[in-house]
């Protein structure tokens, strides 16, 4: 067993202990070192912890121990092994590279399927539940479109708008992935499960989450689960909300934690499926869209590579020879001004703050700049530090 799975099965026994959660987990392993290294030391150490009182730690490590002794993380491998489903925590190189760069990244997927690099070209899709017939229709069309495009399509799994954006990429053959807000081994709604089902057999996907197997789909798991699908992607596009969908938590989280673009599509104006839509879009923090060449606008040069594939596709050219002033691939285009100083900043270790104060602008464009760095391979985050790739 090398150290990554070590550091999972760790991991997952922080994670089954009651009273720790992913706040105090993460400053445990920050603390220590690793997860591994939690688990041997002792309450009066764990008392140092920022969040836990000297009086607390001793219960938390009497807990702890009481769940490495009970068995319950081998029956969670045991559950695990029987899905075919993968454990992937932050440290590993199967981790999504987007979704490292938010400010509180799940310390722990459990993934079943394929997680592939450029899945980092992802658009966010999320709606209503309760959609209207346009929905489900613009759903399946912007879907469809990004996803032949080259955009792996991220949402949610559930009824409504985002089911239909699954079903649109996986009908083109394009990359989709499920985050659900339970664990794998009762996945919800159970309706949907021979479409997840579909996503894995067919090679299209995954379907992730970051509860342990046998956790049920309770309320609190979906906003996580949205900060999670926001976290994945390049930008979400709202396609049908009401004022108080849902759907306009994981906008928010988009633009204001995730810095990433939001876009959202209008309705009729008295339409009270796509008052949130409208709202958002009045407000500002998010993009009117009206087509998937509109989207792509959005996501910056990558967007530009992608539509420019689009565009041939829909006007039915033909495969030409790679020239000198056509980019062979998103790896390939040539970096920004701001992004080659970034880069040049990074002959060492920098923090976000840093790297603002460097380049002497705002936060969310130098985050901008840094996740499609991060996309292309150019720089890679280790810890709370970026780091230019050797």
């Amino acid at each position: 067993m090398d150290f990554r799975d070590h550091e999972s099965c760790a991991l997952l026994a922080l994670m089954l202990t009651p009273g720790l959660g992913q706040t105090l987990i993460g400053r445990c392993v920050e603390a220590f070192g690793s997860a591994e290294a939690v688990l041997g030391v002792s309450g009066q150490q764990l008392g140092g912890v920022k969040g836990i009182s000297p009086k607390r730690s001793g219960e938390l490590k009497r807990k702890l121990d009481e769940v490495l002794q009970s068995g319950a993380v081998e029956r969670e491998l045991e559950a695990v092994r029987a899905a075919g489903v993968s454990l992937v925590h932050r440290e590993s190189e199967a981790y999504p590279r987007l979704l490292k760069l938010i400010p509180d990244p799940p310390l722990l997927l459990w993934v079943r399927g394929e997680l592939r690099e450029d899945d980092a070209l992802a658009l966010g899709i999320v709606g209503s539940r309760r959609c209207s017939h346009y929905g489900r229709e613009q759903a399946d069309r912007f879907a469809a479109q990004c996803a032949s495009a080259g955009l792996c399509i991220v949402s949610g799994g559930a009824y409504g708008i985002d089911i239909a954006a699954h079903r649109a990429a996986m009908r083109v053959k394009g990359r989709t992935i499920a985050v659900i807000g339970s664990g794998l081994g009762v996945p919800y709604p159970k309706d949907h499960v021979p479409v997840f089902d579909e996503i894995v057999d067919e090679g299209l996907g995954a379907v992730v989450s970051e509860f342990p197997m046998g956790v049920g789909p309770k309320p609190e798991n979906f906003p996580r689960r949205n900060r999670i699908i926001s976290g994945m992607a390049m930008g979400v596009l709202v396609v049908e909300a009401a004022k108080r969908s849902g759907a306009l938590i994981t906008a928010r989280l988009c633009v204001e934690d995730h810095c990433r673009e939001c876009m959202a599509l209008p309705g009729r104006v008295d339409a009270p499926g796509s008052a949130g839509c409208h709202k958002i879009i009045r407000e500002g923090w998010a993009t009117l869209v009206t087509s998937a060449a509109d989207v792509l606008d959005q996501l910056g040069d990558a967007g530009q590579l992608l539509k420019a594939g689009l565009d041939k596709r829909e006007q039915k050219a033909k495969p030409q020879a790679a020239s000198e002033d056509q980019p062979g691939s998103l790896f390939d285009v040539t970096l920004t001004e701001p992004q080659k100083k970034l880069v040049e900043a990074l002959s060492e270790g920098r923090s976000l703050d840093e790297l603002v104060a460097w380049m002497g602008g705002e936060v969310g464009p130098v985050q901008a700049d840094l996740t499609m760095l991060e996309i292309r391979g150019v720089i890679q985050r280790r810890g709370g530090l970026f780091v230019r790739r050797r």
